[in-house]
Formats: C-alpha cells, sequence, structure tokens
C-alpha cells in the first residue's frame, strides 16, 4: 500500500518551526482514511509509552494520569491489570503477570524493566524503520543514562536496557566514550552535549540528533509508509518544542527537568 496522495497533503515542517498548521492529533485522525489495520498497530507502537506509564501508575496503585493520552481506553488497561488477557501487547500483559507474581524479568526497578520490554517489542517488528528507530532511540536514551550514572557515581547495570553490543558495553566499559565512538559516531556529539550546563540546548541537541537520524532513515523513501512513520516522528518533536515556546512552556521545561531529575535518586548536592 502506498500512502502518496496522504503524504502529498501534508504540510512542511522544518527543525526551527514553532507554529503548528497540524498536530500530532490532528495527522492520526487524517491518517485513519489511508491507514490499514496492520500499518495502524505499526503507528500505535510510538504511543505506547504513555500506556506503560499508566499501567505503572495502576499496579502501583497511584490512581490513572487522565492527561496520559493511551492508545488503550484506561478500563481495558485498569482491566488488564486486574486479570491479564489478549487485549493488550504480550509485551505489556508479560510485564503485569511478573509484576502481580513479584518476579520481573530483569533486577532493576520497574520502569526500567518495562521500558526494556517495550523496546525489545519493538525491535521484533516487521517494519524497517521502526526496529532501526527502536535501537537508535534506546541506544540514545542508554547512553545519556549511562553517562548521567557515571557522572553521579551511580551504577550504570541497574539502569541501563536491553542487551544489545551498546548496551553490554556501556554497562562493562571503563573507557570515556565507552568503547563506542569509532562504531558510533554519535557518541561523541551525545558527550559534548551532556557536559553542556544548559538543560535546554541538551534536550534540542538530543532531539536534532534523532531528527537527522529519521532524514537518512528515509532518504529514498518518498511515498512509502516508512515516509509516514518519519514524518509523525518530526512532528511529534516539533509539536513538543513548541509547547515550550507558548505561554506554559515554562511548565513543561519544568516538568521536563523534575522528570531529568527523578530519573536517578541524586544526592542532596545536586537539587
Amino acid at each position: 500500500m502506498d500512502y502518496i496522495a496522504f503524504i502529498a497533503g501534508l504540510p512542511e515542517i522544518a527543525w526551527d518551526d514553532r507554529k503548528l498548521s497540524l498536530t500530532v492529533g490532528e495527522f492520526r485522525e487524517q491518517l485513519e482514511d489511508y491507514v490499514s489495520e496492520k500499518d495502524k498497530s505499526v503507528v500505535d507502537l510510538f504511543f505506547l509509552p504513555n500506556d506503560n506509564a499508566q499501567v505503572l501508575r495502576l499496579l502501583n496503585r497511584q490512581g490513572a494520569d487522565s492527561a496520559l493520552q493511551t492508545v488503550y481506553p484506561l478500563k481495558v488497561l485498569e482491566d488488564e491489570v486486574s486479570e491479564p488477557d489478549k487485549g493488550i501487547p504480550v509485551y505489556l500483559r508479560e510485564f503485569i503477570a511478573d509484576f502481580r507474581e513479584e518476579h520481573l524479568k530483569y533486577e532493576m526497578a520497574p520502569e526500567n524493566v518495562l521500558s526494556w520490554m517495550y523496546y525489545d517489542y519493538m525491535l521484533k517488528s516487521d517494519n524497517r524503520l521502526v526496529r532501526e528507530y527502536a535501537e537508535f532511540s534506546m541506544n540514545l536514551k542508554n547512553l545519556v543514562t549511562a553517562l548521567n550514572a557515571r557522572k553521579y557515581g551511580m551504577e550504570a547495570a541497574k539502569e541501563v536496557v536491553g542487551n544489545n553490543d551498546f548496551a553490554v558495553a556501556l554497562r562493562t566499559s571503563n573507557a570515556k566514550d565507552f568503547g563506542l565512538s569509532l562504531d558510533y559516531p554519535f557518541v561523541e556529539k551525545v558527550m559534548a552535549l551532556m557536559d553542556s550546563a544548559d538543560l535546554v540546548e541538551r534536550e534540542r541537541g538530543l532531539d536534532l540528533l534523532i531528527w537527522d537520524f529519521l532524514d537518512e532513515a528515509v532518504t529514498f523513501e518518498y511515498f512509502s509508509f516508512e515516509r509516514v512513520i518519519s514524518y509523525m516522528l518530526h512532528l511529534m518533536i516539533v509539536e513538543r518544542w513548541s509547547k515550550m515556546s507558548s505561554e506554559s512552556g515554562r511548565k513543561v521545561f519544568m516538568e521536563m527537568v523534575e522528570r531529568f531529575r527523578k530519573s536517578f535518586q541524586f544526592d542532596e548536592q545536586f537539587k
């Protein structure tokens, strides 16, 4: 199936756009008229992190977060937490069952276990771009995590997810670049970004790496489903930063800082 008509009708977006003519929600609504059920399930993969977060809240009896826009309705997630069935992805069902039995798949925090299982699920996709994006995204987040763990004297092995060569190197190497720069040119760029005290500059730099990765991944794709996915992921980045440029931008930024702080149990000196 091609997406010539759909892609041809999409507005152009650029890295420095701050006013959107199309939101991610509107994009998904328009895509409904073109996408097959199989391709729709692939699109949903990129929004499952919200379902992961909601399930974690429910399992921890924190109550649902109504602001989370999940793929599956809250009632479905609540039912699955009570008794896992077949209404949600297999990795999420397995995690719920493991959590209830107090026997998680890996010896790390539940959110890290769930993240690991989510990436494993993405990496098994039939779609080339999904697999490539999942690996790049996981590697990028793992590198940031490992650099922060090293900086604050924490154990990276408890924070780094996945079991590819990149993750293994982050857990075991004592080299400044974890022995990865030669094979992964983006490593040096990330290390330079992490030296910046400006969190906004750091976040924008990391998003730009993802932006450039997506551009390269679909260089020779023009009206394919991969081009649709790439556009959507670009749009998600632009929408995120457009929100930070609005009146609520400071609130969004402070939430980002808080998530960053909570990702590690930093000492009081960091606070």
